[in-house]
């Protein structure tokens, strides 16, 4: 009974503990750590919560891009790629899907650079690092757009994660305004935004159905039931929304990911560079990573 009752402050002081040694790594192994950033306290607790979570060494993403480095190869962002058609390259949509770890994903936006390869990163608003939902509209975490604005500068497309079904359903937010005011957003940040990527969030795998389904392009009913009540599904066009095109319909012959931390392929990433490496001219690629999975 004596070591149970003192077993709530020994988990405390190793959470503490946890977070400062959390706080202290992620400050020596950001690739820019001696610059300071205004975004700092949101990246030590985006950090806490998601770091252990990597799966990945950041060695194996260089390894990736090593393979994607020969000559055979065209890799460029997906808003790039869909307009690129070139039968003597293989021609590779580089994407990555935020989802819940931004500073993850200025590392390997470094790392790319190394390599003289660009992608585009697509930002998700119902993140914890983005802001909250207040009353159908985004409430945003100010400091964040420098470093959205950062990705954009130094040669990355920067798109959006969708996930407007949480919005609507969740948050009861109209979708196309909510759309709207990030279109001004980042339009705001100087940042064009041409493409959007369906996230696949709790409530949309809930309700089996993905979110380019609030696009008329897309949909294959009207509405969804959730609650007892019906939500309108491909009311208006993916044009209407503002965008021109979707990241998972941009006309490619082969897919691969790391979805959930697992590669699709079941020799993992060394299958994935296999299939790279067999892959000839003509081909298109589109290659989706999550920058919370690497870094392990």
């Amino acid at each position: 009974m004596r070591t149970s009752s003192r077993l709530p402050g020994c988990i405390a002081i190793y959470s503490l503990l946890l977070f400062m040694s959390v706080e202290f790594s992620s400050c020596n192994s950001h690739p820019r750590s001696n610059v300071a950033v205004p975004w700092a306290k949101l990246e030590r607790i985006t950090r806490f919560r998601n770091d252990h979570r990597a799966k990945f060494t950041w060695d194996q993403y260089r390894e990736l891009l090593t393979a994607l480095s020969d000559k055979k190869f065209h890799v460029m962002p997906v808003n790039e790629m869909r307009n690129t058609f070139d039968s003597s390259f293989v021609v590779v949509g580089m994407r990555h899907d935020i989802d819940n770890h931004p500073f993850k994903a200025l590392e390997m936006a470094e790392i790319e650079r190394q390599f003289g390869i660009r992608a585009t990163y697509y930002v998700l608003a119902t993140a914890d690092y983005y802001g909250k939902i207040v009353d159908g509209r985004a409430v945003r975490h100010p400091e964040m757009g420098a470093l959205y604005k950062k990705l954009y500068d130094e040669g990355a497309e920067i798109g959006i994660h969708n996930d407007l079904l949480t919005v609507m359903i969740l948050y009861k937010g109209d979708p196309l305004s909510f759309n709207q005011d990030e279109l001004n957003y980042y339009k705001s940040l100087g940042i064009p935004i041409y493409g959007t990527a369906a996230h696949g969030s709790d409530i949309a795998k809930n309700l089996k159905i993905s979110n380019v389904m609030i696009f008329r392009d897309f949909a294959t009913k009207d509405s969804v039931s959730y609650g007892g009540r019906k939500y309108p599904l491909g009311q208006r066009t993916l044009k209407e929304y503002g965008y021109e095109y979707e990241a998972y319909h941009v006309g490619y012959n082969k897919y691969y990911s790391e979805s959930r931390g697992v590669w699709s392929d079941p020799e993992g990433l060394k299958g994935i560079i296999e299939k790279l490496k067999a892959s000839v001219p003509g081909d298109r690629i589109e290659i989706l990573t999550h920058p919370v999975w690497w870094g392990k």
